[in-house]
């Protein structure tokens, strides 16, 4: 090979110059449309797909499971709703055990003792016991508690213990009972429901 040969000469500086070029482009990441900046660009740009890809899977998911969510939302705000219904704001108690003791003198029921005692605060109502002591017939306490039973507000009637009484000389008290008993009523706490409801939903 002689190297004074201009074709060889031109060959050779045509190698050298392919070369530099080839190290510029693969070996530096200085020059924006080189290899390794391009390297550098691929793997962020297929790190922000499978990120992407994740975010869509993850509301695609979402998308599907949301008439399940939605009805679940309804049948809770119905709930709540009928809650609403059932138990009594704070304000409405002394109207509540009213009706009460307005269903027992309708039975035909005396009342002995009739004692509120201190509510007691639950997670989202509030229990408003009250200590009961009645005097009647069989046939008016069956109605008086029946009565409690249906009655649009919650009641419950709890330790309920029933002694017949004596009868004295003139018999005046044939069939006649004592019935002691808890009955509670029950309030919402105020916002407590509503906060839940809002938080399943």
């Amino acid at each position: 090979m002689n190297l004074r040969d201009p074709k060889i000469q031109k060959i050779l500086i045509g190698i050298v110059a392919l070369l530099g070029v080839s190290y510029v482009y693969f070996g530096t990441s200085m020059l924006p449309f080189c290899y390794q900046v391009r390297k550098a660009q691929i793997a962020e740009l297929e790190d922000e797909h499978t990120r992407l890809s994740a975010e869509l899977e993850k509301a695609r998911q979402m998308v599907g499971n949301l008439a399940k969510l939605e009805a679940e939302y309804e049948r809770l705000h119905r709930q709540w709703l009928s809650a609403q219904e059932l138990l009594p704001e704070e304000q409405e108690m002394p109207e509540l055990l009213r009706k009460v003791t307005t269903a027992g003198n309708r039975a035909g029921i005396e009342f002995i003792l009739f004692q509120p005692t201190v509510p007691v605060a639950k997670e989202l109502f509030k229990e408003h016991p009250v200590r009961v002591r009645v005097r009647g017939g069989y046939h008016q306490l069956g109605i008086f508690l029946s009565r409690l039973a249906n009655m649009e507000r919650i009641v419950n009637v709890n330790e309920l213990k029933i002694n017949m009484l004596k009868e004295d000389k003139d018999k005046r008290i044939r069939g006649t009972v004592v019935a002691d008993f808890t009955l509670t009523a029950y309030t919402l706490l105020e916002g407590a429901g509503y906060e839940a409801a809002a938080q399943d939903g």
